[in-house]
């Protein structure tokens, strides 16, 4: 008798620590790091300061909130230290660097471009190795920003298109859209006849300004609008393209006819007309039928949510959502079968493996409600709405990337301030803030060691040539697809800069590996022609490679060390001044790799400029 009893004492142990773990595990944990909001207001964990960026409460006592307002966000790594940094703005602009996992206001320091924006992307647009910024404007007489990186927290401001071209710009990104190797930009405007453009990078003019020519148009002929735009190798043919996000018509799906044919048997043309072909309707992805008015859109962006290597499309309306799962091309609305529908005020979202468990999650955000997250377990088909953030932020689009470095994916919602009769009337008690930034903090909550591994790629291209399809992808690698190979199966990621409702995720792409402790390998599909196939450039990297690391892929030399770390000690510090002055003092003879390392300023050579922009590296840490 006694013995049953303890049985039966073990059984209800056993079943209740199951059903503990697994709740845990549908739920996700997060740590808001940039509110000093009192912890009895709400139930949730106590929220700190450790970021070091303003305070984003809404509250009496600080007007910082009002510094971290926001309508478009970046998190890049913009001086090579292997961190991402933060621009954000909205009336105001403002650049923090990350140190450390801690971020510091260098705006004033740096002599960045501090005015408004109500969208933002960065990419190489030169090819001299640093990310530039390109800001959307909030007001129609205002200039276009083109905010050019020369690394080392210097930058220089130019103008790339005269206001009266898009006077009403709404969204915009950078893609190779003719693949010759240098970065274009994608732009629409929300009004008039005239509502998509395509700026095709010519180079760098007499004046050290890169100039862009107009080379593509789309015009409407009814009162629809245009609302923002998402990028992605939808075909898998190679060249990437587009998705117009819009109001009152259809929405657009813009297929790039710079490769034409089966994926692995493209043609390349080098001058299609028209360049892009309006594909939507064919596709099932116009949604002219989600109202009586037609396409509501605000924000979309693409994402692999079942690792069959073809992007699937999440579409945000201010209406009903959908979820289109790609099958080889045939695109279905699934919103329904997955329960991934959210609140009806939606802009933007990302997909982000913020478990690390192998497959990506769904965040979306609102602007009157709390976000909507939800799980994705693709082992049992399932989709789990997470009770965890429940902040009020007014948030126009997610940013999601490990700013800390601790192989966990954070996520950084970009919103403006919530007004109290813009409240959610059922929570009420609900302290109120502007942008958030949200440290994932799952693991230390679920005692979880799944495993990461991170990328980050860099075309081989050194200068802007305009010579057809390149054999040398752009220097950001904007475009590259990397398929990661393991036990648990394929996952997909492309490296795209335009997503949700103004904003993109870093360039460094990110891979969760569960309880795989090494991978099998990696794939890279560049942007780039392999020319004695005349296909795109497909390498295959094989391994096994350890988890837990992020690995530096440079198109024409493969895996590489740190930048600057001459002496490959994996730090860059006062040695490696010391090894760079002697190898360029005694002209000794570098592997391919050495100088790359060694070539700071990416002028193919190690001379003196090298040394001194080393010193100004590490004077800038």
């Amino acid at each position: 008798m006694i013995l049953s009893f303890l049985n039966i004492i073990r059984l209800l142990f056993f079943s209740f620590t199951f059903w503990g773990v697994f709740l845990l595990g549908s739920e996700l944990f997060f740590l808001v790091t940039n509110s000093s909001v009192n912890s009895s207001l709400r139930n949730e964990p106590q929220q700190d300061l450790s970021s070091g960026l303003f305070n984003s409460w809404v509250n009496e006592n600080t007007n910082d909130y009002q510094k971290m307002k926001a309508k478009g966000a970046i998190l890049i790594d913009l001086d090579w230290d292997n961190d991402l940094d933060l621009y954000y703005g909205f009336n105001n602009s403002y650049l923090f660097k990350n140190v450390d996992g801690v971020f510091t206001n260098i705006t004033d320091s740096s002599d960045i471009d501090q005015d408004a924006l109500i969208g933002v992307v960065a990419g190489d647009v030169d090819n001299n190795g640093y990310p530039d910024i390109i800001k959307q404007r909030a007001l129609p007489s205002s200039n276009h920003h083109l905010i050019m990186n020369q690394g080392n927290n210097v930058y220089n401001t130019v103008e790339y298109l005269p206001p009266m071209l898009l006077p009403d710009m709404h969204g915009q990104g950078l893609l190779d859209a003719d693949l010759d190797g240098d970065l274009d930009i994608f732009a629409i405007q929300d009004e008039g006849t005239e509502q998509a453009f395509l700026f095709k990078n010519q180079g760098i003019n007499p004046f050290g300004e890169v100039e862009f020519i107009q080379s593509f148009v789309f015009e409407v002929d009814d009162l629809s609008t245009s609302r923002t735009i998402t990028i992605a190798d939808y075909d898998n043919d190679g060249d990437q393209d587009i998705y117009v996000i819009r109001k009152f018509s259809i929405n657009w799906l813009l297929e790039n006819q710079t490769l034409t044919g089966e994926p692995g048997n493209v043609v390349y043309n080098s001058n299609p007309n028209p360049l892009f072909l309006e594909v939507s309707q064919s596709l099932n992805l116009d949604d002219q039928n989600v109202s009586t008015s037609g396409s509501m859109g605000y924000g979309a962006a693409w994402g692999d949510y079942d690792n069959d290597e073809d992007y699937d499309l999440y579409l945000a309306n201010w209406g009903v959502n959908r979820l289109y799962k790609n099958d080889n091309g045939i695109f279905e609305n699934v919103i329904e079968e997955t329960s991934t529908n959210a609140d009806t005020l939606n802009n933007g979202l990302a997909w982000p493996d913020l478990d690390n468990d192998g497959d990506v999650e769904l965040w979306i955000s609102s602007i009157r409600n709390h976000d909507n997250v939800f799980i994705n377990n693709l082992e049992e088909q399932l989709w789990d709405s997470s009770s965890s953030p429940k902040f009020l932020s007014a948030t126009q689009d997610i940013i999601a990337g490990d700013y800390d470095n601790d192989g966990w994916i954070d996520i950084f919602t970009a919103g403006l301030e919530m007004n109290e009769n813009d409240d959610n009337e059922n929570d009420t008690t609900s302290a109120k803030y502007t942008s958030l930034l949200y440290k994932n903090i799952y693991n230390d909550s679920t005692m979880s060691n799944n495993n990461w591994v991170k990328f980050r790629l860099e075309g081989g291209k050194y200068d802007i040539d305009n010579n057809g399809w390149s054999n040398l992808a752009n220097k950001s690698a904007i475009g590259a697809r990397i398929i990661l190979h393991s036990n648990m199966g394929n996952q997909m990621r492309e490296i795209i800069a335009s997503k949700g409702h103004g904003s993109m995720n870093p360039l460094t792409q990110h891979f969760g590996l569960k309880d795989e402790l090494i991978f099998e390998g990696f794939t890279i599909k560049w942007p780039s022609v392999d020319s004695t196939l005349n296909q795109q450039k497909t390498i295959y990297y094989e391994g096994p490679f350890q988890s837990n690391k992020i690995y530096t892929v440079v198109e024409h030399l493969g895996i590489v060390g740190i930048k600057g770390d001459t002496n490959s000690d994996q730090f860059v510090d006062v040695l490696d001044v010391v090894r760079t002055i002697n190898e360029v003092l005694n002209e000794n003879f570098l592997s391919d790799k050495e100088l790359w390392a060694i070539d700071m300023n990416y002028d193919m050579n190690a001379n003196i400029l090298d040394i001194v922009r080393l010193v100004e590296f590490l004077l800038s840490q």
